[in-house]
């Protein structure tokens, strides 16, 4: 941190010197007045705010970390693009706050416009929008839920939608998310699509969607009175795991069957992130709700609820204080015109391809590594004890993320169990996939 910079800490009010600026003191002081939520402080040191560029990240310390999070899926053109920094200066002036539910202003609708515009269909659509991507679940919900006048819903395990109220109810990927708390929803759960593990013991060629039977069958005793289906077009936080489309295809018609509503968790998965601006499409699927968020927000707090038109059976169903404030309904245009602008779609599919390639390698290399899926720059890797039992090794997965951060420098997370995810911005360059590879080759060697 430089003095500038300092001096800012300084001038708020706070002592601020060199010999502050070390990991473990300010871990510890994290420690102690931050709730703690889903920190491991044991892997990962304090950033550094001030610096940082692209898909290279500091630690209070100066060390220089390779980035493949991409914040977890929020930077989609990396830390402090130029170009973005440039504009948001020329909207300073503008009013930052101005409660979007309440009243109308230019810069929000254009967005609504813009956003229905890029999700699947044409039908007539609606937007709503909040400031993450778990109220984002919740706002197509709670319109399913009214507009259907039914209160059943479908969702899958593993899955993940957010840690809130109707959003928890759906999630089943951590115990640790949910033990404890009360289930806001009645929910049918049934296991989400996954080939590697499939629990019928059959893959994706010969596959007679037994997944989809299930389903069925959970209907049939369980009652087919529900709202709405939730699904992740790419199961994420629970193990980055790719369906196979005919499967998400059968589940979208047994939906429909029933008379219910489709939606598709694009919180993570979306804005482009797999070479369609919905990851849902990639499927050949075309869903009635879109819950978005993350990289929406162009690095700050946005989601998108975005269902049939109307959303909602009357006024005040649904609102909340803020909605796409002005500055960040043009911070979010002007994303979604840079990502056309630039081919990014284009990018993040070609770019995905060669990742795949080259974290295939691995998989031909250590025996640990057990599958590679994911489409786009949207990336798992699940490690086992070895190919043939396929037995989870999620001991074996902290310690490479742990050897990946702390000895190879890559900043990256886990996902699921025994996965490690690769969500880095769009703006990962082929040698910079190369650097994360080998980096990671090196955490698996001295972890194994």
């Amino acid at each position: 941190m430089d003095d500038k910079h300092t001096q800012i800490l300084k001038e708020l009010g706070f002592t601020i010197d060199k010999s502050m600026m070390t990991n473990e003191y300010w871990k510890k002081r994290a420690a102690e007045a931050l709730a703690l939520t889903t920190q491991d402080r044991d892997v990962y040191g304090c950033l550094d705010h001030t610096v940082g560029e692209g898909v290279q990240l500091f630690d209070v310390e100066g060390t220089e970390y390779l980035d493949v999070t991409g914040g977890v899926a929020v930077r989609a053109l990396g830390l402090r693009n130029k170009s973005l920094l440039e504009f948001e200066e020329r909207i300073l002036d503008v009013v930052h706050e101005l409660p979007g539910m309440d009243f109308d202003a230019i810069p929000q609708t254009l967005l609504a416009e813009r956003v229905m515009g890029i999700t699947p269909g044409n039908h007539k659509k609606q937007v709503a929008f909040t400031t993450s991507g778990g109220r984002a679940v919740e706002g197509c919900l709670k319109s399913a839920l009214d507009l259907s006048n039914k209160r059943r819903v479908v969702a899958f395990r593993p899955a993940f939608h957010g840690r809130t109220g109707y959003a928890l109810a759906l999630t089943a990927s951590n115990s640790r998310h949910k033990s404890g708390f009360p289930q806001g929803l009645d929910v049918i759960r049934v296991p989400y699509p996954y080939c590697y593990r499939c629990p019928y013991n059959t893959n994706a060629e010969d596959c007679s969607l037994e997944c989809v039977e299930e389903l069925r069958y959970a209907l049939q005793v369980e009652g087919n009175d529900i709202a709405i289906t939730v699904m992740e077009p790419i199961c994420g936080e629970g193990g980055l795991i790719v369906p196979p489309s005919k499967a998400v295809q059968g589940i979208y018609d047994l939906t429909r069957e029933v008379g219910a509503y489709f939606m598709s968790d694009e919180v993570q998965a979306g804005m482009g992130r797999t070479g369609k601006w919905c990851a849902i499409e990639n499927h050949g699927v075309v869903p009635d709700y879109v819950s978005m968020g993350k990289a929406i927000g162009g690095g700050y707090p946005m989601g998108a609820s975005i269902g049939p038109s109307p959303m909602f059976s009357g006024i005040a169903r649904h609102s909340e204080t803020f909605s796409a404030e002005p500055k960040m309904s043009l911070l979010s245009l002007w994303v979604i015109k840079t990502l056309e602008d630039g081919e990014y779609l284009r990018k993040n599919r070609e770019n995905g391809e060669y990742l795949m390639k080259r974290l295939n390698e691995l998989r031909d290399r250590h025996e640990v590594v057990g599958d590679i899926r994911g489409i786009g720059l949207m990336i798992g890797v699940e490690f086992v004890k070895d190919k043939k039992s396929k037995e989870k090794d999620p001991k074996l997965r902290n310690s490479i993320v742990k050897n990946a951060v702390q000895v190879q420098k890559m900043w990256m997370l886990g996902a699921g169990q025994n996965v490690i995810r690769f969500t880095p911005s769009y703006i990962i360059s082929r040698d910079n996939i190369d650097d994360a590879v080998d980096r990671l080759d090196r955490a698996i060697k001295a972890s194994v």
